[in-house]
């Protein structure tokens, strides 16, 4: 629990994670965004392919009265794996951080696969295994974004910037 009107999160007893919010009205395309970010950016954008990553990508709908297109053990390992380094990176390799990252990955997977949009899964091309996902749910003129990446290695090959 927060606590009393959020008490953990303001005196600093839990953290949130960061999030971000890009205001989209004075741009047309991705391109047009795309030419006002600083050159490292542009490159690390330039690097996000399949073909130098060596990653598949696929967009699957997620389809009310069908299963999740990311219902799967694979994809329930990648969100464990995620939490579990995430977690343990905020505060430290313990058997807490293991328990309480393990509970925040089965509630997240729960979340996401319980959610309307469509996720874009990431493969190694040449293990045909899932690596990571995104997962998009649109409504008007906002999109919610979130990213799960299996391991460092995943999370090296720019599929976060591919999915943006």
């Amino acid at each position: 629990s927060l606590g009393a009107m959020g008490a953990a999160q303001w005196t600093g007893r839990w953290m949130t994670r960061p999030h971000s919010l890009l205001d989209v009205k004075n741009f047309t395309s991705v391109d047009e965004w795309v030419k006002t970010l600083p050159r490292g950016c542009k490159r690390t954008l330039k690097k996000a392919t399949p073909e130098s990553q060596n990653f598949t990508v696929a967009t699957k709908l997620i389809r009310g009265g069908h299963p999740a297109p990311h219902s799967s053990y694979a994809h329930f390992r990648c969100v464990v794996q995620h939490e579990v380094r995430l977690l343990s990176n905020m505060y430290g390799a313990s058997t807490g951080a293991f328990v309480n990252a393990l509970a925040e990955a089965i509630s997240r997977y729960i979340g996401t696969t319980r959610m309307a949009g469509s996720i874009r899964e990431y493969r190694d091309a040449e293990r045909d295994r899932v690596i990571g996902f995104a997962h998009e749910v649109a409504k008007a003129r906002t999109i919610r974004g979130q990213w799960f990446y299996c391991d460092d290695d995943a999370a090296k090959r720019y599929v976060w910037f591919h999915s943006v």
